[in-house]
């Protein structure tokens, strides 16, 4: 066993540093460096080293812990995914996870790093795969819708957190700030100011009315995966099918 840092009672562990990583990109205006890191926690950085890697495992190990408390928050939600509504459990998902990176937003933009699958990650996309299965969505078609959720998904965190960084470090006020998309003269017949009114009351919904953006998100994300069973019905037959009842071609002749 080795010998205790003077400041410390208890030994260091992944969890503690994965815990401490979160709450200094909550905290912070910059993403923590493995000095800061091992100073909040009264180590040397080599201890940080000991038990990670690199600097990007210990973000992983971060952003591990936001996908922890989307799965809790799923579960809170539908006791069993795997049986439930697969619809239903796939819009959940998407909304928990986004209230959870959002809750988290100067980590999440590192959700799109890309690194080695870990268990708890391996164990999302198990069920995201279970739920598809239920669906009727197989091979190409479960490729490209899986493709498409998860694009929706993440691009809408990344984006609403990137917004949100962007506008903390370039110190906007957001209150009541309204993007305007009123055209030149020239150019005001090609849109109705109804529609300009629509697109305007839009574009920085996820600062101006947080709660609005996620109920649009929500029925974005339903109707997006109540479009999969199209891709179920569009899927062509195989070369080798044949219709029921339909007769065996005539042998050539030679």
């Amino acid at each position: 066993m080795t010998r205790l840092p003077r400041n410390r009672r208890t030994h260091l562990t992944p969890e503690e540093i994965a815990a401490e990583v979160l709450r200094q990109f909550d905290a912070g205006a910059t993403a923590p460096s493995i000095r800061h890191l091992a100073r909040a926690l009264d180590v040397a950085p080599s201890a940080i080293y000991h038990h990670y890697p690199s600097r990007a495992a210990i973000y992983t190990a971060g952003v591990d812990l936001v996908w922890q408390e989307a799965t809790a928050a799923l579960l809170a939600e539908i006791a069993d995914p795997f049986t439930a509504d697969p619809v239903e459990v796939l819009v959940t998902a998407g909304l928990v996870t986004r209230q959870a990176f959002l809750r988290h937003y100067r980590i999440a933009p590192y959700v799109a790093a890309s690194h080695a699958t870990t268990g708890l990650l391996a164990n999302v996309l198990a069920l995201i795969a279970s739920v598809m299965e239920r669906l009727g969505l197989e091979d190409e078609a479960a490729t490209a819708c899986f493709h498409t959720y998860a694009s929706l998904t993440l691009g809408s965190v990344t984006f609403a957190a990137n917004r949100l960084i962007a506008n903390d470090e370039l110190e906007f006020n957001t209150t009541g700030a309204r993007f305007r998309s009123t055209p030149d003269a020239e150019d005001a017949s090609h849109s109705s100011e109804p529609m300009r009114r629509a697109v305007d009351a839009v574009i920085d919904l996820s600062t101006v009315d947080p709660a609005r953006d996620e109920e649009l998100f929500a029925t974005g994300l339903r109707r997006l995966i109540e479009s999969f069973g199209l891709a179920v019905s569009a899927d062509p037959p195989s070369a080798d099918a044949a219709a029921p009842g339909t007769p065996p071609p005539a042998p050539r002749a030679h």
